[in-house]
Protein backbone atom coordinates (compact mmCIF):
# COMPACT_ATOMS: atom_id res chain seq x y z
CA UNK A 1 0.00 0.00 0.00
CA UNK A 2 2.82 2.62 0.79
CA UNK A 3 4.75 1.70 -2.47
CA UNK A 4 1.12 2.38 -4.32
CA UNK A 5 1.05 5.44 -2.59
CA UNK A 6 4.20 7.11 -3.43
CA UNK A 7 4.26 5.53 -7.06
CA UNK A 8 0.99 7.85 -7.25
CA UNK A 9 2.51 11.19 -6.01
CA UNK A 10 5.31 10.64 -7.91
CA UNK A 11 2.95 10.72 -11.08
CA UNK A 12 0.86 13.20 -9.85
CA UNK A 13 4.29 15.12 -9.34
CA UNK A 14 5.52 14.21 -12.62
CA UNK A 15 2.07 15.54 -14.20
CA UNK A 16 2.66 19.18 -12.55
CA UNK A 17 6.22 19.11 -13.79
CA UNK A 18 5.81 18.67 -16.75
CA UNK A 19 2.54 21.30 -16.72
CA UNK A 20 5.07 23.61 -15.29
CA UNK A 21 7.44 23.03 -17.86
CA UNK A 22 4.64 22.94 -21.20
CA UNK A 23 3.50 26.09 -19.67
CA UNK A 24 7.23 27.85 -19.66
CA UNK A 25 8.17 26.19 -23.18
CA UNK A 26 4.41 28.12 -24.48
CA UNK A 27 5.35 31.68 -22.69
CA UNK A 28 8.96 31.16 -24.16
CA UNK A 29 7.78 30.72 -27.75
CA UNK A 30 5.20 33.11 -27.48
CA UNK A 31 7.83 35.49 -26.63
CA UNK A 32 9.75 35.15 -29.34
CA UNK A 33 7.35 34.94 -31.31
CA UNK A 34 5.65 38.39 -30.48
CA UNK A 35 9.10 39.99 -30.90
CA UNK A 36 9.32 39.86 -34.72
CA UNK A 37 4.67 39.55 -34.89
CA UNK A 38 2.88 42.00 -33.27
CA UNK A 39 0.58 45.03 -33.75
CA UNK A 40 1.10 48.48 -33.28
CA UNK A 41 -1.47 51.33 -32.59
CA UNK A 42 -0.42 54.96 -32.56
CA UNK A 43 -2.74 56.49 -29.83
CA UNK A 44 -1.22 60.34 -29.94
CA UNK A 45 -3.15 62.79 -31.15
CA UNK A 46 -0.61 63.46 -33.92
CA UNK A 47 0.80 60.03 -34.64
CA UNK A 48 3.69 61.08 -33.50
CA UNK A 49 5.02 57.10 -33.62
CA UNK A 50 3.64 56.23 -37.39
CA UNK A 51 5.66 56.37 -40.33
CA UNK A 52 4.33 58.84 -42.99
CA UNK A 53 2.29 57.66 -46.09
CA UNK A 54 5.77 58.71 -48.11
CA UNK A 55 8.28 56.44 -46.34
CA UNK A 56 5.57 53.59 -46.34
CA UNK A 57 5.38 53.97 -50.00
CA UNK A 58 8.89 53.40 -50.19
CA UNK A 59 8.92 50.48 -48.22
CA UNK A 60 6.27 49.14 -50.19
CA UNK A 61 8.92 49.05 -53.10
CA UNK A 62 11.55 47.00 -51.24
CA UNK A 63 11.61 43.69 -53.02
CA UNK A 64 15.37 42.60 -51.03
CA UNK A 65 16.65 42.47 -47.91
CA UNK A 66 18.30 45.60 -46.14
CA UNK A 67 19.70 45.43 -42.80
CA UNK A 68 20.56 48.16 -40.57
CA UNK A 69 23.48 48.00 -38.51
CA UNK A 70 22.53 50.85 -35.55
CA UNK A 71 25.71 52.46 -33.59
CA UNK A 72 23.47 53.42 -30.30
CA UNK A 73 24.99 53.61 -27.04
CA UNK A 74 22.62 52.10 -24.12
CA UNK A 75 21.14 54.03 -22.27
CA UNK A 76 21.50 57.88 -24.31
CA UNK A 77 19.32 60.02 -24.75
CA UNK A 78 17.64 59.10 -28.41
CA UNK A 79 18.10 55.65 -28.13
CA UNK A 80 15.00 54.26 -27.32
CA UNK A 81 13.36 56.73 -30.03
CA UNK A 82 16.03 55.82 -32.61
CA UNK A 83 15.19 51.95 -31.83
CA UNK A 84 11.53 52.54 -32.10
CA UNK A 85 11.49 54.06 -35.68
CA UNK A 86 13.76 51.19 -37.26
CA UNK A 87 11.16 49.12 -35.56
CA UNK A 88 8.33 50.69 -37.14
CA UNK A 89 10.59 50.41 -40.50
CA UNK A 90 10.83 46.81 -40.03
CA UNK A 91 6.77 45.85 -38.83
CA UNK A 92 6.19 47.82 -42.52
CA UNK A 93 8.43 45.43 -44.83
CA UNK A 94 9.97 42.59 -43.20
CA UNK A 95 12.95 42.75 -45.70
CA UNK A 96 14.17 45.45 -43.45
CA UNK A 97 15.71 44.20 -40.28
CA UNK A 98 17.95 46.13 -38.11
CA UNK A 99 20.73 44.68 -35.47
CA UNK A 100 21.79 47.28 -32.33
CA UNK A 101 25.27 47.82 -32.00
CA UNK A 102 26.52 50.21 -29.04
CA UNK A 103 30.23 51.26 -29.79
CA UNK A 104 31.63 51.76 -26.81
CA UNK A 105 30.74 47.69 -25.73
CA UNK A 106 32.04 46.69 -29.58
CA UNK A 107 35.13 49.10 -30.77
CA UNK A 108 35.74 46.80 -33.54
CA UNK A 109 32.44 46.35 -35.18
CA UNK A 110 32.87 50.49 -35.26
CA UNK A 111 35.60 50.59 -36.53
CA UNK A 112 34.85 47.67 -39.09
CA UNK A 113 32.03 50.31 -40.80
CA UNK A 114 34.58 53.41 -39.97
CA UNK A 115 31.74 54.78 -37.58
CA UNK A 116 33.29 57.32 -35.48
CA UNK A 117 30.53 58.59 -33.71
CA UNK A 118 27.05 57.53 -32.06
CA UNK A 119 23.74 57.86 -33.46
CA UNK A 120 25.39 56.26 -36.89
CA UNK A 121 23.56 54.11 -38.91
CA UNK A 122 24.56 51.59 -41.82
CA UNK A 123 21.91 50.28 -44.40
CA UNK A 124 23.48 47.90 -46.89
CA UNK A 125 21.46 45.80 -49.46
CA UNK A 126 21.48 46.26 -53.11
CA UNK A 127 25.01 45.70 -53.20
CA UNK A 128 24.84 48.86 -52.04
CA UNK A 129 25.90 50.67 -48.42
CA UNK A 130 24.59 53.84 -46.87
CA UNK A 131 25.17 56.11 -43.80
CA UNK A 132 22.64 57.70 -41.73
CA UNK A 133 24.26 60.00 -39.23
CA UNK A 134 21.78 61.70 -36.18
CA UNK A 135 18.97 59.62 -37.99
CA UNK A 136 15.55 60.87 -38.29
CA UNK A 137 12.71 58.96 -40.68
CA UNK A 138 13.54 61.35 -43.73
CA UNK A 139 16.76 60.71 -43.73
CA UNK A 140 16.23 57.21 -42.89
CA UNK A 141 13.83 57.27 -45.93
CA UNK A 142 15.82 58.67 -48.68
CA UNK A 143 19.12 56.62 -47.47
CA UNK A 144 16.45 53.25 -48.24
CA UNK A 145 15.93 55.31 -51.83
CA UNK A 146 19.31 55.25 -52.62
CA UNK A 147 19.92 51.96 -52.12
CA UNK A 148 17.60 51.02 -54.84
CA UNK A 149 18.96 53.67 -56.76
CA UNK A 150 20.70 52.40 -59.62
CA UNK A 151 23.33 55.53 -60.31
CA UNK A 152 24.35 59.16 -57.99
CA UNK A 153 23.66 61.94 -59.94
CA UNK A 154 26.47 64.53 -60.75
CA UNK A 155 26.48 67.97 -59.55
CA UNK A 156 29.28 70.71 -61.43
CA UNK A 157 29.88 73.70 -59.36
CA UNK A 158 30.97 76.34 -61.74
CA UNK A 159 34.38 77.77 -60.32
CA UNK A 160 37.22 80.26 -61.94
CA UNK A 161 35.10 83.45 -61.41
CA UNK A 162 34.95 84.11 -57.63
CA UNK A 163 31.91 81.81 -57.35
CA UNK A 164 30.82 81.30 -53.45
CA UNK A 165 33.04 77.78 -52.46
CA UNK A 166 30.71 74.48 -52.17
CA UNK A 167 33.51 72.96 -49.81
CA UNK A 168 33.94 75.82 -47.32
CA UNK A 169 32.79 76.31 -43.98
CA UNK A 170 32.32 80.03 -43.61
CA UNK A 171 29.34 81.69 -43.17
CA UNK A 172 29.09 82.73 -46.82
CA UNK A 173 29.78 79.41 -48.56
CA UNK A 174 27.74 76.54 -49.43
CA UNK A 175 29.10 73.36 -47.89
CA UNK A 176 26.09 72.67 -45.59
CA UNK A 177 23.50 72.57 -50.06
CA UNK A 178 26.70 70.50 -51.02
CA UNK A 179 26.43 68.00 -48.04
CA UNK A 180 22.05 68.25 -48.57
CA UNK A 181 22.68 67.16 -52.27
CA UNK A 182 25.29 64.45 -50.91
CA UNK A 183 22.41 63.19 -48.98
CA UNK A 184 20.00 63.08 -51.99
CA UNK A 185 22.60 60.37 -53.52
CA UNK A 186 24.77 63.11 -55.60
CA UNK A 187 28.45 64.01 -56.24
CA UNK A 188 29.65 67.21 -55.54
CA UNK A 189 32.48 67.96 -58.56
CA UNK A 190 34.49 71.42 -58.86
CA UNK A 191 34.22 72.34 -62.99
CA UNK A 192 36.41 75.18 -64.74
CA UNK A 193 35.06 76.01 -68.18
CA UNK A 194 38.34 77.21 -69.28
CA UNK A 195 39.34 74.00 -69.91
CA UNK A 196 36.75 72.98 -72.28
CA UNK A 197 33.02 72.26 -72.39
CA UNK A 198 30.65 70.40 -69.79
CA UNK A 199 31.68 67.16 -68.90
CA UNK A 200 28.79 64.87 -70.79
CA UNK A 201 27.66 62.57 -67.29
CA UNK A 202 27.01 66.32 -65.85
CA UNK A 203 23.51 66.16 -64.15
CA UNK A 204 23.11 69.72 -62.71
CA UNK A 205 25.85 72.43 -63.39
CA UNK A 206 25.58 75.20 -59.95
CA UNK A 207 27.09 79.04 -60.38
CA UNK A 208 26.78 80.31 -57.30
CA UNK A 209 27.27 84.03 -57.65
CA UNK A 210 30.49 84.76 -59.78
CA UNK A 211 31.96 87.81 -58.64
CA UNK A 212 33.81 88.47 -62.40
CA UNK A 213 32.20 88.11 -66.34
CA UNK A 214 32.28 84.51 -67.40
CA UNK A 215 34.13 84.67 -70.85
CA UNK A 216 31.95 84.54 -73.77
CA UNK A 217 33.04 80.84 -74.36
CA UNK A 218 32.19 79.27 -71.00
CA UNK A 219 28.71 81.35 -71.80
CA UNK A 220 28.90 78.91 -74.98
CA UNK A 221 29.12 76.28 -73.26
CA UNK A 222 26.33 76.80 -70.83
CA UNK A 223 23.73 77.35 -73.54
CA UNK A 224 24.81 74.43 -75.52
CA UNK A 225 24.83 72.26 -72.35
CA UNK A 226 21.38 73.96 -71.82
CA UNK A 227 20.24 72.81 -75.41
CA UNK A 228 20.92 70.08 -74.82
CA UNK A 229 18.75 69.15 -72.28
CA UNK A 230 21.40 69.87 -69.09
CA UNK A 231 19.84 71.40 -66.22
CA UNK A 232 21.15 74.74 -64.76
CA UNK A 233 21.36 76.53 -60.97
CA UNK A 234 22.24 79.98 -61.17
CA UNK A 235 22.26 81.74 -58.28
CA UNK A 236 22.88 85.48 -58.27
CA UNK A 237 23.74 88.79 -56.33
CA UNK A 238 22.51 92.45 -56.28
CA UNK A 239 24.67 94.49 -58.91
CA UNK A 240 26.51 90.94 -59.83
CA UNK A 241 25.74 89.12 -62.97
CA UNK A 242 28.51 87.58 -64.21
CA UNK A 243 27.53 88.67 -67.17
CA UNK A 244 25.06 86.22 -67.70
CA UNK A 245 22.28 88.59 -68.26
CA UNK A 246 21.83 88.81 -71.87
CA UNK A 247 22.52 84.84 -71.65
CA UNK A 248 18.90 84.89 -69.42
CA UNK A 249 17.34 87.16 -70.94
CA UNK A 250 17.27 84.95 -74.57
CA UNK A 251 15.98 82.24 -72.08
CA UNK A 252 13.01 84.54 -71.13
CA UNK A 253 14.31 85.88 -67.53
CA UNK A 254 15.32 89.28 -66.84
CA UNK A 255 17.31 90.72 -64.28
CA UNK A 256 16.88 93.78 -62.70
CA UNK A 257 20.14 95.86 -61.65
CA UNK A 258 18.47 96.69 -57.95
CA UNK A 259 18.14 95.22 -54.42
CA UNK A 260 14.46 94.40 -53.48
CA UNK A 261 13.35 96.41 -50.28
CA UNK A 262 10.70 95.09 -47.70
CA UNK A 263 9.44 97.20 -45.05
CA UNK A 264 7.05 94.34 -44.21
CA UNK A 265 10.46 92.25 -43.00
CA UNK A 266 11.46 94.80 -40.71
CA UNK A 267 7.89 94.76 -38.52
CA UNK A 268 8.51 90.70 -38.50
CA UNK A 269 11.91 92.01 -36.61
CA UNK A 270 13.93 91.24 -39.69
CA UNK A 271 15.97 94.13 -41.90
CA UNK A 272 13.92 95.89 -44.88
CA UNK A 273 16.83 94.08 -47.29
CA UNK A 274 15.90 90.98 -46.05
CA UNK A 275 12.77 89.91 -48.07
CA UNK A 276 10.08 87.07 -46.61
CA UNK A 277 8.72 84.81 -49.03
CA UNK A 278 5.70 83.31 -48.56
CA UNK A 279 3.58 83.82 -51.99
CA UNK A 280 4.81 81.15 -54.52
CA UNK A 281 4.34 80.20 -57.79
CA UNK A 282 2.29 77.58 -59.57
CA UNK A 283 4.34 74.76 -59.99
CA UNK A 284 5.49 71.22 -59.38
CA UNK A 285 8.20 72.47 -57.49
CA UNK A 286 6.43 74.90 -54.95
CA UNK A 287 3.37 72.39 -54.92
CA UNK A 288 1.52 72.19 -51.16
CA UNK A 289 4.99 74.48 -49.94
CA UNK A 290 3.38 76.32 -47.56
CA UNK A 291 6.56 77.41 -45.36
CA UNK A 292 8.21 81.21 -45.56
CA UNK A 293 11.72 81.69 -47.24
CA UNK A 294 13.84 84.30 -46.52
CA UNK A 295 16.21 85.91 -48.85
CA UNK A 296 18.89 88.48 -47.62
CA UNK A 297 19.56 91.11 -50.38
CA UNK A 298 18.16 89.73 -53.58
CA UNK A 299 17.90 91.44 -56.69
CA UNK A 300 14.28 90.91 -58.44
CA UNK A 301 14.27 89.03 -61.52
CA UNK A 302 11.57 89.78 -64.51
CA UNK A 303 9.68 86.73 -66.48
CA UNK A 304 9.96 87.62 -69.95
CA UNK A 305 6.96 87.37 -72.61
CA UNK A 306 7.77 83.46 -74.35
CA UNK A 307 7.68 85.67 -77.67
CA UNK A 308 10.65 87.43 -76.98
CA UNK A 309 12.99 84.73 -76.52
CA UNK A 310 14.20 81.61 -77.88
CA UNK A 311 13.27 79.37 -74.93
CA UNK A 312 9.91 78.25 -73.11
CA UNK A 313 7.33 80.16 -70.92
CA UNK A 314 9.38 81.04 -68.09
CA UNK A 315 7.48 81.29 -64.58
CA UNK A 316 7.94 83.17 -61.28
CA UNK A 317 8.22 80.54 -58.19
CA UNK A 318 8.46 83.14 -55.08
CA UNK A 319 7.13 86.84 -55.00
CA UNK A 320 7.78 89.23 -52.63
CA UNK A 321 5.13 91.15 -50.73
CA UNK A 322 2.99 94.03 -51.98
CA UNK A 323 4.46 96.49 -50.10
CA UNK A 324 8.17 95.53 -51.30
CA UNK A 325 9.97 97.82 -54.01
CA UNK A 326 12.94 97.32 -56.13
CA UNK A 327 15.47 99.91 -54.84
CA UNK A 328 17.72 101.51 -58.33
CA UNK A 329 19.69 104.28 -55.79
CA UNK A 330 23.04 102.62 -54.61
CA UNK A 331 24.10 106.21 -53.19
CA UNK A 332 20.66 105.90 -51.14
CA UNK A 333 21.10 102.32 -50.06
CA UNK A 334 25.01 102.99 -49.14
CA UNK A 335 23.68 105.80 -46.77
CA UNK A 336 20.84 103.40 -45.23
CA UNK A 337 18.32 106.17 -47.08
CA UNK A 338 15.68 103.35 -48.52
CA UNK A 339 12.44 105.29 -50.00
CA UNK A 340 10.46 104.26 -52.89
CA UNK A 341 10.47 106.57 -55.62
CA UNK A 342 9.20 106.80 -59.58
CA UNK A 343 12.15 104.81 -61.13
CA UNK A 344 11.29 101.91 -58.80
CA UNK A 345 9.50 98.90 -59.24
CA UNK A 346 7.09 98.09 -56.94
CA UNK A 347 6.03 94.45 -55.54
CA UNK A 348 5.60 91.75 -55.79
CA UNK A 349 8.43 91.18 -57.09
CA UNK A 350 9.62 87.82 -58.66
CA UNK A 351 12.85 86.74 -56.67
CA UNK A 352 13.16 82.95 -58.30
CA UNK A 353 12.08 81.57 -61.87
CA UNK A 354 12.33 78.70 -63.99
CA UNK A 355 12.16 78.01 -67.73
CA UNK A 356 12.39 74.87 -69.80
CA UNK A 357 14.03 75.09 -73.29
CA UNK A 358 13.07 72.79 -76.23
CA UNK A 359 15.07 69.08 -76.16
CA UNK A 360 18.10 68.85 -78.75
CA UNK A 361 15.60 67.68 -81.40
CA UNK A 362 12.15 65.52 -82.13
CA UNK A 363 11.94 62.21 -80.76
CA UNK A 364 9.27 60.41 -82.70
CA UNK A 365 10.49 57.10 -81.28
CA UNK A 366 9.15 55.34 -84.89
CA UNK A 367 11.60 52.65 -85.42
CA UNK A 368 13.54 52.83 -82.33
CA UNK A 369 12.97 50.20 -79.94
CA UNK A 370 14.29 48.82 -76.01
CA UNK A 371 17.63 50.44 -74.38
CA UNK A 372 18.04 52.90 -77.64
CA UNK A 373 14.44 54.08 -77.33
CA UNK A 374 15.26 54.89 -73.70
CA UNK A 375 18.75 56.54 -74.79
CA UNK A 376 17.05 58.75 -77.31
CA UNK A 377 14.65 60.08 -74.97
CA UNK A 378 16.51 60.38 -72.23
CA UNK A 379 18.54 62.93 -74.77
CA UNK A 380 15.31 64.66 -75.95
CA UNK A 381 14.48 65.92 -72.20
CA UNK A 382 14.10 69.68 -72.37
CA UNK A 383 16.08 71.53 -70.90
CA UNK A 384 15.85 73.69 -67.55
CA UNK A 385 16.90 76.44 -66.04
CA UNK A 386 16.10 77.85 -62.30
CA UNK A 387 17.60 80.84 -61.04
CA UNK A 388 17.52 82.77 -58.33
CA UNK A 389 17.99 86.82 -57.23
CA UNK A 390 20.02 85.75 -54.00
CA UNK A 391 22.95 83.11 -53.24
CA UNK A 392 22.99 84.15 -49.26
CA UNK A 393 19.73 82.38 -48.95
CA UNK A 394 21.14 78.97 -49.72
CA UNK A 395 24.97 79.66 -47.95
CA UNK A 396 25.69 77.67 -44.60
CA UNK A 397 24.34 81.19 -42.47
CA UNK A 398 20.93 81.28 -43.99
CA UNK A 399 20.24 77.47 -45.39
CA UNK A 400 18.54 76.10 -42.35
CA UNK A 401 16.49 79.00 -42.07
CA UNK A 402 13.26 78.73 -42.31
CA UNK A 403 11.80 76.84 -45.45
CA UNK A 404 14.93 77.70 -47.66
CA UNK A 405 16.51 73.94 -47.60
CA UNK A 406 13.25 72.64 -48.53
CA UNK A 407 12.97 75.00 -51.10
CA UNK A 408 16.17 74.69 -52.68
CA UNK A 409 16.43 71.38 -52.39
CA UNK A 410 12.92 70.72 -54.20
CA UNK A 411 14.26 73.35 -56.78
CA UNK A 412 17.18 70.78 -57.43
CA UNK A 413 15.04 67.75 -57.43
CA UNK A 414 12.97 68.83 -59.72
CA UNK A 415 16.17 69.93 -61.96
CA UNK A 416 17.63 66.68 -61.54
CA UNK A 417 14.64 64.59 -62.30
CA UNK A 418 14.81 63.39 -58.77
CA UNK A 419 11.23 64.64 -57.45
CA UNK A 420 10.77 61.31 -55.75
CA UNK A 421 12.73 62.34 -52.86
CA UNK A 422 10.71 62.57 -49.80
CA UNK A 423 10.65 65.72 -47.31
CA UNK A 424 9.33 64.49 -43.98
CA UNK A 425 8.13 67.34 -41.81
CA UNK A 426 9.01 65.98 -37.80
CA UNK A 427 6.29 66.15 -35.77
CA UNK A 428 5.44 68.08 -33.04
CA UNK A 429 3.19 66.65 -29.96
CA UNK A 430 1.12 69.39 -28.53
CA UNK A 431 1.36 69.60 -24.44
CA UNK A 432 -2.75 70.10 -23.79
CA UNK A 433 -4.07 70.91 -20.56
CA UNK A 434 -6.14 67.76 -18.53
CA UNK A 435 -9.21 69.82 -16.53
CA UNK A 436 -10.79 67.81 -14.53
CA UNK A 437 -14.19 67.90 -13.06
CA UNK A 438 -14.95 67.93 -9.19
CA UNK A 439 -16.43 64.47 -9.64
CA UNK A 440 -13.32 63.67 -11.83
CA UNK A 441 -10.95 64.64 -9.00
CA UNK A 442 -12.57 62.80 -6.64
CA UNK A 443 -12.43 59.52 -8.53
CA UNK A 444 -9.05 60.02 -9.50
CA UNK A 445 -8.02 60.66 -5.82
CA UNK A 446 -10.32 57.96 -3.95
CA UNK A 447 -9.11 54.76 -6.33
CA UNK A 448 -5.49 54.95 -5.83
CA UNK A 449 -5.24 56.26 -2.55
CA UNK A 450 -8.11 54.63 -0.65
CA UNK A 451 -9.80 52.01 -2.80
CA UNK A 452 -6.57 49.74 -4.16
CA UNK A 453 -5.18 49.83 -0.45
CA UNK A 454 -8.40 48.71 1.18
CA UNK A 455 -8.84 45.57 -1.52
CA UNK A 456 -5.38 44.48 -0.57
CA UNK A 457 -6.59 44.81 3.48
CA UNK A 458 -9.47 42.93 2.79
CA UNK A 459 -7.70 40.12 0.74
CA UNK A 460 -5.01 39.87 3.27
CA UNK A 461 -7.72 39.72 6.00
CA UNK A 462 -9.70 36.88 4.16
CA UNK A 463 -6.65 35.29 3.42
CA UNK A 464 -5.77 35.57 7.21
CA UNK A 465 -8.97 34.06 8.69
CA UNK A 466 -9.19 31.07 6.16
CA UNK A 467 -5.64 30.25 7.02
CA UNK A 468 -5.83 30.47 10.66
CA UNK A 469 -6.55 27.32 13.22
CA UNK A 470 -9.62 26.52 13.84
Amino acid sequence: MAGSARKKRLLRSGGTGAAVAAVLALLVFLSLLSDRYYLRWDLTKSKQNSLSAETINVLKNIREPVQIKAFLVDGRDGTRKVEDLLAAYRYHNRQVDYTVIDPTRNPSEARRYDVTSEKTLILEGYGRSQTVKIPDEQKITNALHRLMESAPCRVYWLGGHGERSFEGKEPEHLMSLADALETENCENTALNLMRGEPPRDADVIIVAAPEKPLFPEEIEWLDAFLADGGRILLLLEPFRDGGLGPFLRRHGIGIGDDIVVDPFSRVMGGDYLMPMVGDYGDHEITKGFDLTSIFPMSRSLDVLDAEETSSGEAVCLAYTSEDSWAETDRAALDEARVEVNATDRKGPLCLAALVETAGPGPNSGEGVSGEAAEKEQAVSENGRLAVFGDCDFASNQFLSVAGNQRFILNTFRYLAGKSDFITVEPRRGRLESLTLSRSQGRIFFLFPVVVLPALVLLAGVWVWMRRRPK
